[in-house]
């Protein structure tokens, strides 16, 4: 930095040298110096601040502010901080800051723009900044495949659930229909009939094909008595001697109805021999023997077995 020599006239007349310390210059010698870090240092000494308090006051570190003074912008941590740095200092010690950071800006205009850096000390924020991004990037491209991949083998679609089915509602192609000796009366007194042996009572016993496992109607019905089962497409209804209906749809083979255990309940059926009646859990056969409308037939437990025990459904 240039030394500044104060030329004086002695007593005597004659002109006597000495040399100024900065620290004496006053208020009046404003005048811009060669670079504006030397403008701050003239300015602190001016107002008799050391560096280390500069630094405390304004929370910069001490050695950016010594980088300032001493234009070492390599030792700075960036452009950004150090015209940040210039108008807090310039603030401080009373100088113009637009002024003084427009000097600034100024000086450090003709510095090597294809560095990316001009000179300046590259931070480490400013390092990590553009690979952080990259790594978020990364991170939101990855969970977005997982959830891709999760719906994709996973298959997650939102379902309501269906409740299982029952053990004993589930078609059984080996099941047929329950062997029971058909009684005569022979002389008042009932006997096996010898020569029909194990013939089942009813004259129309389930088909043995396979039935897929379908819809399950009736579901809040629990330990129903009586189940009506789908073998083929067909319509039902079922209601009580007051007209109050409980299900009225067609049902598709395989579809079952649990029949609430209510008393007075009759089931009419597009084709009679469409529908097949579970009596708590044994097959007792279709509604009909044909396929002809099957109408008002009561869904009591005694009156099923009965009319199948006897030979006169459908």
């Amino acid at each position: 930095m240039t030394k500044v020599t104060h030329l004086t006239v002695a007593e005597g007349g004659q002109l006597s040298n000495r040399r100024i310390h900065l620290r004496e210059i006053t208020s009046d010698s404003d005048s811009p110096l060669e670079t504006v870090g030397q403008d701050l240092r003239a300015a602190r000494l001016r107002r008799g601040v050391d560096i280390a308090t500069a630094g405390r006051m304004l929370k910069i570190r001490k050695d950016h502010l010594e980088a300032l003074e001493e234009d070492r912008f390599s030792a700075l941590p960036g452009r950004t901080y150090a015209v940040g740095f210039v108008r807090a200092y310039a603030e401080y010690l009373g100088l113009d800051p637009q002024q003084t950071v427009k000097r600034f800006k100024n000086e450090i205009a003709g510095r090597d723009e294809q560095s990316g850096t001009a000179g300046f000390s590259e931070t480490e924020d400013e390092r990590r900044l553009p690979h952080g991004w990259v790594l978020i990037g990364v991170l939101v491209l990855a969970l977005v495949a997982y959830g891709v991949y999760r719906l994709t083998v996973t298959g997650i679609v939102t379902r309501e659930p269906v409740a299982a089915v029952p053990e004993r509602l589930i078609p059984h192609p080996q099941r047929t229909a329950v062997q029971r000796p058909v009684q005569q009366r022979a002389g008042g007194a009932a006997v096996p009939n010898k020569s029909q042996g194990a013939t089942p009572p009813a004259a129309t016993a389930p088909t043995s094909a396979p039935l897929p496992v379908g819809q399950v109607y009736g579901q809040q019905n629990v330990n129903p008595h009586v189940v009506l089962r789908a073998r083929q497409p067909t319509h039902v209804l079922v209601q009580n001697a007051a007209g109050k209906v409980f299900i009225n749809r067609s049902l598709q083979p395989g579809d079952t109805y649990r029949v609430p255990n209510i008393p007075g309940l009759t089931l009419t059926a597009e084709h009679g021999n469409a529908v097949e009646i579970d009596l708590d859990g044994q097959a007792m056969g279709p509604a009909s023997k044909t396929g002809d409308p099957s109408a008002a037939l009561s869904l009591d437990p005694q009156a099923i077995a009965d009319r199948y025990t006897n030979g006169r459904h459908g």
